[in-house]
């Protein structure tokens, strides 16, 4: 007979017990109502100074705008958090938390526990921190994160925040499939407990909150936290705090808070924090921070870390006992090197550029130290970073230096004695007098010396080199975690460093290097020892851990199709989420799971989204492309257990598929266009308005555009009522879940209501591309609208200087940009990119400047070049066109193209050197000469202005490449000719008016490729 899943009340009494035992204060839920545990004053204030504090407690969270009038098995208004601190780090919390799901009765090794990248900010709180979404088999159960700042303030030491999901967990303990038929405590359920409360919540939070009403509660509520602030009172003053944030909620989810009032409440609020936290920091100084020394949780803080004295005198005792060696094993020949740098869960993006970094760091550093080997391999799972060098030199290789001393009759006398010159050189150099040599340089013979520095043992080299190997790893988001400040992509645990079969003796970020390397998370992280680094590759094997990323990948990618074979099905082509889950695993193991059919009623793109964004895992599609009911999952463990790991994967699909048919059903209750209202509460940005802003914007720029780009009357009002209906899906709650489906929904929506075929697919297409090879637009329509918002977007944000800077692009405005070179260069569209950021920054609701324009217009330019340098054409090529058709991306890449083609002619030196020789003597004028033909005097200036007038009639700056080159080769023999010296034609003559003249007559030769072309730009010109 099974045991009896724990109760609700059972799990919170279980956890309570756990965190007690380990030494936590057992605070109390907060008597105001708050979004999160965070907001706790136990959470957000005591995170604050560099006070030890370790606390546990349930705290009831409150979110409006959550609340489904208890329809929703898995959404409500409020939900149950416990919440964890531990402050400062334990040196071993994933360890610590893990065993806490044991008292749960979850037992780690049945079952796939992994960490996700999840970061967290809020703004509000002037407050940020690094971390993971715990998954239990799929299931989000756990928010980790490592506070960095709280209240504006950087955190020292970094604070430990564990928040349970206990609705979730105990709904995968008691295997319920709705939160409604959680066993309360044996007798009741939750439902019968908090339903009742939870439909008269969301009655008020939707229908009945007076909107008047709260905006004076905040208004009170923010006098009154200002009040106590005045007064020194800290703690009321939260209260307040947490007042205004919960009645801010609640006119939010009444729609009453537009973009303006949202930015403006938020710095209020902000404000507000900012200054309970300074005098919360205020008050434990004036106390002398009492806990600070002998506080009440020094017995949990015993962990594996040691102080930097500690660690910096085991590392010179070990470096002496290293040293004492060297004369022992330094003939013993080339060696073994390895690096393991072990750690908590790497994000997917940080594990790639971490491996990218060490193939470039790591071969340098070796060069550098002047240390010869045979091979290097970089390996990398999201637990360790590893770098294996094969036979390296047991010594530097050694330095050969020739130095010049003194002339040579100054070194030796008559009889060829050193002379006090030569004696003092050699000493100054480290050589006798012997090694002395005489050679002929310079113009003279001089004495020379060559010295030779011999090079130092290997070992006592690597260990600085490995300590700056690490440091010099960057991460575009890194976080501290102890006293040393050191920062890292995620907290480094353990370090082994390796020659051969001895420790290289060094520390980093408090951990000392050793030979002791952990196995994989599936398997309880178990220590083993490596007694050779070169045994470390078959120890890795034989604890499961497939640490080469590029075997990795190609396993997940073979197993996962050879899995999808089962059921007659295939994966869908995906290399980013290939690539994603390459990253998560070092333990991969495929399986086939399955769902409901009905869920394939939905569609499809939502059914991939889910799958993707919730579990990371692979659809199958049938001969047809049709979905099937099966998904591949990739377990981070073994065989044992995997039928549960299955079972329960499949149930969170199953929760989350309901959710999206919960949404579904949801928005096509009304039509797409009733959507619209709510935009006005979504912040595009906030000097641009809110995305219905935007979106009026469009509206106004389309008609502009469309007869830019070829439409007639009737494809130009389709494309305003695409304009008008484009961000219309970004209001309902299917892409409020899930972003990705923008675009995807709104077409599906505006299908259900009745919208014309060609608007549903133009609200598709408006985005395309959305990533690199992503699928481009096929309709004119879906063309025009995504230029509109694309020059939109463009034009709005550089006129507010909002444009990228090295990796920041918070508004993918690189993305923007290319995509709209793309998409011109696939319809083969010439279309002013100029012309169109001046339309779209005359809508603006700020002033675009000519400069911030000129500097969105050079942006796209650069992703044309980078998009034409990428296929595969001359740099010089490039820049001549864009030079002059930049602004327009398709008669650039159509200039590029005959360019290149006129470049191979055998007479194109001739060609370019004639043209160059009307420009290069001409250039330095600025001024524009005026071209008098009654001036001539030479026959040649007649014949050339004969054949500038023919070429001026074939050529205007909106002729092609091709058309000047045609019209311009008549004029090559011609210009030729005028420059000969027996024409009579000297350009610079003595007489002005004539001089003039003649280059007046250049001038307007030159400027034949005017607006087509800068030749001046090209090799040889």
């Amino acid at each position: 007979m099974s045991e009896k899943p724990l109760t609700f009340q059972q799990v919170i009494l279980r956890l309570q017990d756990y965190w007690e035992d380990y030494g936590c204060v057992i605070w109390q839920p907060y008597s105001e109502k708050v979004g999160a545990g965070t907001m706790n004053p136990a959470t957000v204030l005591r995170v604050l100074g560099p006070e030890p504090w370790n606390v546990a407690y349930v705290e009831p969270s409150y979110r409006p705008d959550d609340g489904r009038f208890g329809d929703n098995p898995n959404r409500m208004q409020m939900h149950t958090q416990f919440q964890v601190i531990l402050k400062p780090d334990p040196g071993n919390p994933q360890d610590v938390y893990l065993e806490s799901l044991y008292a749960l009765g979850i037992r780690r090794e049945e079952h796939d526990i992994r960490f996700v990248e999840d970061n967290w900010k809020h703004p509000a709180l002037g407050a940020w921190g690094l971390g993971w979404e715990v998954w239990l088999d799929g299931l989000e159960i756990t928010q980790y994160t490592y506070f960095q700042q709280a209240g504006g303030f950087s955190l020292e030491p970094v604070s430990v925040e564990l928040t349970y999901g206990l609705e979730r967990i105990v709904m995968f303990l008691q295997n319920v499939r709705s939160v409604w038929d959680i066993d309360w405590d044996g007798e009741h359920t939750y439902g019968e407990i908090y339903l009742p409360q939870e439909v008269e919540h969301c009655d008020y939070a939707f229908n009945l909150a007076d909107v008047d009403r709260l905006t004076q509660m905040y208004d009170l509520y923010e006098a009154e936290a200002q009040r106590c602030l005045d007064e020194g009172l800290v703690i009321p003053a939260h209260d307040y705090v947490l007042r205004c944030s919960h009645t801010f909620n609640l006119l939010d989810t009444r729609g009453a808070v537009g973009v303006t009032e949202r930015a403006t409440y938020f710095r209020r609020m902000r404000a507000l924090f900012l200054r309970v936290a300074e005098a919360y920091v205020e008050q434990r100084e004036r106390l002398e921070h009492p806990w600070l020394e002998e506080g009440p949780f020094d017995a949990a803080q015993d962990g594996p870390e040691e102080s930097a004295a500690e660690l910096d005198s085991r590392a010179a005792e070990e470096l002496r006992r290293i040293a004492a060696a060297v004369e022992t094993v330094e003939e013993e020949g080339p060696r073994t090197l390895l690096l393991e740098i072990g750690t908590e869960e790497l994000p997917a993006d940080d594990l790639d550029d971490a491996l990218e970094q060490l193939n470039e760091l790591a071969p340098a550093a070796l060069e550098e130290a002047r240390l010869e080997y045979d091979a290097l391999e970089i390996l990398g799972t999201p637990r360790r970073l590893s770098v294996v060098v094969e036979a390296l030199a047991p010594r530097q290789r050694p330095i050969e230096e020739e130095v010049k001393g003194p002339p040579a009759q100054v070194a030796f006398d008559a009889g060829g004695q050193p002379t006090r010159a030569a004696k003092g050189f050699a000493a100054s150099q480290g050589v006798t007098l012997e090694d002395l040599e005489t050679k002929a340089m310079d113009g003279g013979e001089y004495v020379v010396a060559v010295r030779r520095e011999e090079g130092r043992p290997a070992i006592e080299l690597l260990p600085e080199l490995l300590t700056s190997l690490i440091a010099d790893l960057h991460f575009r988001q890194s976080m501290r975690w102890n006293e040393t400040g050191i920062t890292f992509s995620r907290p480094i645990r353990w370090l082994v460093g390796l020659l051969d079969d001895v420790v290289i003796p060094f520390h980093y970020a408090n951990v000392v290097s050793g030979r002791t390397s952990r196995g994989p998370r599936g398997e309880g992280s178990a220590p083993f020892e490596i007694a050779r680094a070169a045994a470390y590759p078959a120890l890795l094997e034989e604890h499961h851990v497939m640490a080469d990323r590029g075997r990795r990948r190609a396993f997940i990618a073979e197993e996962a199709e050879a899995v999808a074979n089962q059921v007659d099905g295939h994966i869908p082509h995906d290399p980013e989420l290939l690539d994603e889950v390459t990253n998560l695993v070092e333990q991969p193991n495929p399986f086939l799971g399955s769902f409901d059919e009905k869920y394939l009623a939905l569609p499809s793109e939502v059914l991939v989204a889910v799958m993707k964004k919730h579990q990371r895992t692979f659809p199958l599609l049938d001969d047809e492309g049709a979905m099937l009911p099966y998904f591949v999952g990739v377990r981070n463990g073994g065989d044992e257990h995997l039928d549960i790991v299955r079972h329960n994967n499949a149930e969170v699909i199953r929760a989350r598929f309901a959710d999206a048919e919960f949404f579904y059903e949801e928005d096509t209750e009304q039509p797409l266009e009733g959507f619209l209202p709510r935009l006005d509460t979504l912040t595009f940005q906030e000097k641009l308005g809110s995305v219905l802003d935007k979106t009026q914007r469009l509206e106004a720029l389309v008609p502009v555009l469309g007869p830019m780009v070829g439409l007639d009357e009737e494809a130009i009002e389709l494309a305003e009522r695409t304009a008008h209906l484009s961000k219309a899906d970004l209001a309902t709650q299917m892409v409020v879940e899930h972003t990705s489906l923008q675009g995807v929904m709104g077409r599906e929506y505006a299908l259900q209501s009745g919208e014309r075929p060609e608007v549903a697919q133009a609200i598709y297409e408006h985005y395309l591309p959305r990533s690199a090879d992503d699928e481009l637009p096929s309709s004119k329509i879906g063309l025009t609208v995504g230029l509109a918002d694309r020059l939109d977007s463009l034009a709005g944000l550089f006129a507010i200087d909002l444009k990228p800077t090295g990796s920041t692009d918070p508004y993918g405005l690189r993305r923007d940009a290319l995509g709209l070179v793309e998409n011109l260069l696939a319809h083969e569209l010439s279309f002013s990119v100029k012309r169109g950021l001046e339309e779209a920054g005359a809508r603006l609701p700020v002033e675009a400047s000519p400069e911030a324009l000129a500097e969105a217009l050079d942006f796209v330019v650069e992703r044309l070049r980078g998009t034409l340098r990428d296929a595969g054409y001359r740099y010089d090529v490039v820049d001549a066109v864009l030079a002059e058709r930049g602004h327009d991306p398709y008669r650039a890449q159509e200039g590029v193209e005959q360019l290149s083609r006129w470049l191979e002619r055998q007479d194109w030196d001739e060609i370019l050197d004639n043209y160059s020789r009307c420009v290069r003597i001409t250039r330095k004028y600025e001024e524009r000469f005026e071209l008098d033909p009654e001036r001539f005097e030479e026959r040649a200036e007649e014949e050339l202005y004969q054949a500038y007038r023919a070429a001026r009639l074939k050529v205007t700056p909106n002729s092609s490449v091709d058309d000047f080159f045609s019209a311009f080769l008549p004029l090559v023999d011609v210009i030729d000719a005028y420059f000969a010296r027996e024409s009579g034609v000297l350009v610079m003559a003595e007489d002005e008016a004539l001089r003039e003249n003649r280059l007046a007559q250049l001038q307007h030769v030159a400027a034949l490729a005017d607006g087509i072309v800068d030749l001046s730009r090209m090799e040889g010109f």
